[in-house]
């Protein structure tokens, strides 16, 4: 594509969706660009000048699976810590990125959403990086991140979150789309956390304290779990839980059999308009299992079961 820094006064570019695998040379003096969209391209590698589009916001380069399910393969840009004016990071993979480009993923102080790609767990190559990024992380919770979006295709362990500090008290969406189970909730997800609104967590299993620690969060508005293992117990959400929740989903993993039970104490998620459970009717009606919520005007039940409603 020739002449395309003729276009100088551009600010939105896209090639979402194209079979493109090679940027323009002359999209790096298109200095006036605040959104590039590369998303669903086979572009793995952006070149060096890009750096030299400071007033980008937007760097949009995540894949798509046809499950809907975000992936990336794109190294970070060494240099991407002068590009201050970033908002938006989507699609870069860090284990493919050099450890400086990760660490200045620290520098852009402007962000607010980060969706990366996380794989090669288990090697010393890949500790180094984990380490840059939990440093990384650190620095852009004590600034403006209000999203970020953890994306495995392995089981690659992302334990490390739990060193996060000081809390990142913007953050108002946290995803996990991983194969990976943490062995207990993060010490970060807390009260405290006062912006938090979408949690979307893969946990080996839960207790009580958990879904106390959750149900406090004033600003929780959907909330999916996803459990590696069966329940030991059966967990109880207390009647001033979730008082903001719209959205709570169970999930179980592939490998979980079973179903999980839990007890919903009166006064319990009073706003509550979707709720989904993997719950046996017939194991259910064997241990005499109630829900105990109100049917409420314009709720949700889904799944593929029945639900036991009073």
């Amino acid at each position: 594509m020739n002449g395309i820094d003729k276009l100088f006064q551009l600010k939105y570019l896209s090639f979402r969706g194209t079979d493109m695998s090679k940027l323009p040379s002359g999209i790096v003096r298109l200095y006036d660009l605040e959104t590039l969209d590369l998303r669903n391209t086979h572009i793995e590698e952006l070149p060096t000048g890009i750096i030299q589009l400071v007033k980008l916001q937007y760097l949009l380069i995540a894949r798509y699976c046809p499950s809907g399910d975000p992936y990336g393969e794109t190294k970070i840009p060494y240099g991407i810590g002068d590009m201050r004016n970033l908002q938006v990071i989507s699609g870069i993979n860090i284990f493919k990125s050099s450890l400086c480009a990760v660490e200045e993923l620290g520098s852009l102080t402007g962000l607010k959403e980060l969706y990366l790609q996380l794989e090669g767990g288990g090697s010393q190559e890949y500790k180094r990086h984990e380490e840059m990024l939990l440093s990384s992380l650190c620095k852009l919770g004590t600034c403006k991140l209000q999203s970020l979006c953890i994306i495995s295709c392995d089981s690659t362990p992302l334990q490390f979150l739990n060193s996060w500090s000081p809390l990142p008290d913007n953050l108002q969406i946290f995803s996990m789309c991983s194969n990976y189970y943490l062995p207990k909730m993060p010490k970060w997800i807390v009260r405290a956390l006062t912006s938090l609104a979408h949690l979307d967590i893969n946990l080996v299993e839960a207790t009580d304290e958990d879904l106390r620690i959750l149900g406090e969060m004033p600003s929780l508005l959907c909330l999916s779990i996803t459990f590696k293992t069966v329940q030991k117990e059966r967990l109880t959400i207390q009647g001033v839980a979730f008082q903001c929740l719209r959205e709570f989903f169970i999930i179980r993993s592939a490998s979980c059999a079973s179903a999980i039970y839990l007890t919903f104490e009166e006064g319990a998620l009073p706003k509550l308009d979707k709720l989904r459970l993997p719950l046996f009717v017939s194991l259910a009606e064997a241990y005499g299992f109630y829900l105990g919520l109100d049917q409420r005007e314009g709720a949700v039940l889904t799944g593929n079961y029945q639900m036991l409603l009073p």
